[in-house]
């Protein structure tokens, strides 16, 4: 029987029945008034419309983890907030931008390390592909990049596989580019990120970043993405405190536009491009080119490329996958022998680099900013603004080809 029904927008009608009553032991007492009832559900929902107010956007989850400096929050009026130690906080409320961002192509990089087999196993910070993307892609839209731009640098490293650089040495041919960028095509046709563009009126040449100069440019010149893991990396490994980041942010613009056809990214402060580029060789030096670092990438790529060639691993699996995932099909694919060699990464850690020899074809990694300061038509590179630097950064190559 019902006691009671009132008839609200959402939910469309809350009845009060004596089943209610009996559930809540009060069948045997005198049955309520129902004005009294009426003003007690006035009263709750006035609470849990109070309760549900916010300043701002309001969350519907606990932010999410993307990486080690950053965190993903999404709102019910289908927004993202993204806070990230370094950058701090951006929204996104774009349509094409946030169906990106929650995409499985584009959160499949959360369980990628950017630094392949010594981030997943602990050994060095565990820096994801996600943060760095998106960090690429906060860089491009705090300069004014339009909106196909900020897409670009959102999606610049899709196609990264798992344990990241760390194929390269598994599967990829002598002088040959990274083997995410030769199998990138390969890696789009089986993914729904064209049809979500199209769908958004996005042309898919966003995909080809080299054709957006704030997002990829030459070495050793500024772009989004060498920006974002110089910051990432540098303060990650304890080379770039986090305030002198944010004094780089600060001091990056776009010249002369963010729209012009040769636009570039500067700094407009000498003293902060040099303390970026000096975190930057150290952390080159101490990581990127490390000969120790490259020894771990190359054993373990060894390992990948016998069971890749044998049949034994099917390397479309290398887009499906986290490391996490990848590492126990590895364990389980391997033969004895090869299941030693990944025992003994996994317990003796990175080696000494004492007495290592520095790879012939390894990547060394300088930076060279371009500066544009107040009363200056055209932006400088560092070099030249500051002479020192120049001669600094000529003496760090020349002694790691002497390595």
């Amino acid at each position: 029987m019902v006691i009671f029904s009132y008839t609200v927008a959402s939910p469309p009608v809350c009845y009060i029945t004596e089943w209610h009553l009996r559930f809540l032991n009060l069948s045997d007492a005198p049955l309520p008034d129902p004005a009294h009832i009426l003003i007690l559900v006035i009263l709750l929902r006035l609470l849990r419309l109070l309760l549900s107010i916010r300043v701002g956007p309001t969350e519907m989850s606990s932010p999410t983890r993307a990486g080690l400096l950053q965190t993903h929050l999404l709102n019910e009026n289908h927004t993202i907030l993204i806070r990230d130690e370094i950058y701090g906080e951006e929204l996104v409320h774009e349509p094409v931008l946030v169906e990106l961002l929650q995409s499985p192509e584009v959160q499949r990089l959360q369980g990628i390390c950017q630094h392949g087999v010594t981030g997943f196993l602990g050994l060095t910070p565990r820096v994801t592909r996600l943060e760095h993307s998106v960090g690429a892609f906060i860089l491009v839209r705090r300069v004014g990049g339009v909106i196909e731009e900020q897409v670009a640098a959102l999606l610049h490293d899709i196609s990264h596989t798992t344990l990241s650089h760390v194929i390269d040495h598994a599967l990829s041919k002598p002088g040959e580019e990274s083997y995410h960028e030769v199998h990138k095509t390969r890696y789009l046709e089986t993914s729904r990120l064209p049809d979500i563009l199209a769908r958004h009126g996005i042309n898919q040449k966003v995909f080809e970043e080299e054709l957006f100069p704030l997002v990829e440019m030459p070495a050793p010149q500024l772009c989004a993405d060498r920006l974002d893991y110089a910051l990432r990396d540098a303060i990650s490994f304890g080379n770039l405190a986090v305030g002198d980041a944010r004094r780089v942010v600060g001091s990056l613009k776009a010249f002369p536009s963010a729209v012009a056809t040769r636009r570039l990214l500067v700094l407009d402060d000498p003293q902060v491009a040099l303390i970026l580029s000096r975190a930057y060789i150290t952390t080159d030096k101490n990581v990127w080119s490390s000969p120790a670092h490259i020894d771990m990438s190359q054993r373990t790529g060894r390992v990948i490329g016998e069971l890749v060639e044998t049949g034994s691993v099917d390397d479309r699996i290398l887009w499906q996958v986290s490391d996490a995932e990848f590492w126990t099909l590895l364990r389980q694919a391997a033969n004895p022998e090869q299941l030693r060699a990944i025992e003994r990464l996994e317990d003796e850690g990175i080696p000494e680099d004492n007495g290592l020899p520095l790879p012939q074809d390894a990547k060394i990694r300088t930076l060279d900013p371009d500066v544009w300061q107040a009363g200056e038509k055209q932006p400088a590179s560092l070099s030249i603004v500051l002479p020192m630097w120049g001669s600094e950064r000529q003496q760090y190559l020349l002694s790691r080809r002497q390595h």
